[in-house]
């Protein structure tokens, strides 16, 4: 889509939850829908913004952004003759009118639309977005592709995925969101919602290569039934700004989640990450472990919690993040933190690290003829390898090791 071709709302600062409810209304959405957004969009206007210490946002102009009427850059990669396994991968709009029934039970269950200011306004203005539906015992052998460009001329996207996998479902989904640089500050809200069913299996990638002046806002929570298995790799490398809240919620007695993730900030860039290890079933399981390299005047921030419910008994977690700076004046902060309201637990633990390269390693390699920075190179491929090896497309993977390459 072409900055020609854009329609856009008034400016958020002239919206009206009556206006939102309008254009709904005009895009024939059910009822419930409309009473939604409305509601949301009404809290969004009353409600204080978050008090987010360590996200700079003083620069995010908000009462100037316009969003659109219609979607804008939403795009799937999959083979259509899954439609005859019952598997269904739709814009969540056309979903609207095909599919409410698997929608309205869903939608905002999993994130929370009343949690904060921008939880509210990404739940009344989404536009792009998707539905993705596999059936009782369906196993999509080839990864499902999705992404979410900002058009040219925009400046705000507001996408919406939810995911729904029934029992002993098998998926792979790789989730990307990309734009050009622009002049001027722009906003990308995401919400995802994955619901994965008893014994079912997820390998979901998501993937965040902004350009320079967009700042991306938003929540993504994976829910995991009984026996459910959910394998999550975080990869953020671009944008202006970065404050995604992430949560595995191991509802489901036996539950499991393994997690990687590699955060790369280069320039000024400001990248937070606030992913949550949430366990209430019996017996469940969580591994995570990020990687971050900070260079420039870049600044990264991990803020990972472990919350192990009153009602949970023997779990097992651990949550790390290790940091690398490649330059003075980049910064990184880790704030590992665990919360416990149980006294059954098998074994928890966090660890975090963060220092500059390690010397021996570049002595060791320069010993042998490796030029110092081909050496550095090494060793950041290297640190991030864990979440690259994770990247389930070969030509995808290259693309993020080129990207990654052309910041060290």
């Amino acid at each position: 889509m072409q900055a020609n071709e854009l329609q856009n709302m008034p400016t958020l600062g002239l919206l009206s939850s009556d206006m939102i409810a309008a254009q709904a209304r005009a895009a024939n959405e059910p009822e419930w829908m409309v009473t939604w957004r409305a509601e949301a969009w009404d809290f969004f206007a009353q409600a204080a913004p978050p008090k987010w210490r360590r996200t700079q946002l003083a620069e995010l102009q908000q009462e100037t952004i316009a969003p659109l009427f219609k979607a804008q850059g939403t795009a799937i990669q999959w083979d259509k003759a899954l439609e005859s396994k019952g598997v269904v991968f739709s814009s969540l709009a056309a979903a609207l009118h095909t599919h409410e029934d698997l929608i309205r039970p869903h939608i905002g269950t999993a994130v929370n639309p009343l949690a904060h200011k921008f939880s509210a306004m990404r739940a009344a203005l989404w536009q792009d977005g998707v539905l993705l539906y596999v059936p009782r015992n369906v196993e999509v052998e080839l990864p499902l592709r999705l992404s979410y460009t900002l058009a040219d001329g925009s400046r705000a996207m507001f996408p919406y995925t939810i995911v729904i996998l029934e029992q002993h479902a098998r998926l792979s989904l790789v989730e990307e969101y990309t734009s050009r640089g622009i002049p001027e500050t722009a906003l990308v809200a995401p919400t995802t919602e994955l619901f994965i069913g008893p014994g079912a299996e997820v390998r979901y990638l998501t993937l965040q290569q902004q350009g320079q002046g967009v700042y991306q806002i938003g929540g993504q929570v994976m829910q995991l039934g009984r026996d459910a298995l959910g394998k999550w790799t975080s990869i953020a490398l671009g944008g202006q700004l970065q404050h995604m809240e992430l949560e595995a919620r191991m509802q489901g007695d036996g539950s499991r989640i393994n997690w990687v993730g590699a955060t790369f900030g280069n320039q000024q860039q400001n990248l937070v990450t606030v992913p949550w290890l949430r366990h209430i079933g019996t017996n469940t399981e969580s591994h995570l472990e990020f990687k971050t390299v900070v260079t420039d005047k870049s600044y990264s921030v991990f803020d990972g919690m472990i919350k192990i419910e009153h009602e949970s008994h023997s779990t097992v977690t651990r949550l790390e993040e290790h940091a690398i700076h490649l330059g003075s004046e980049a910064r990184s902060d880790s704030i590992p933190g665990l919360m416990i309201d149980t006294n059954d637990v098998a074994r928890a633990g966090h660890a975090s690290t963060s220092g500059q390269v390690d010397e021996e390693q570049l002595f060791y390699m320069q010993a042998r003829g490796i030029r110092p920075d081909e050496a550095k190179r090494l060793i950041v491929m290297g640190f991030f390898e864990p979440a690259l090896a994770a990247v389930p497309l070969e030509a995808l993977r290259e693309s993020l090791e080129a990207a990654i390459e052309a910041k060290i």
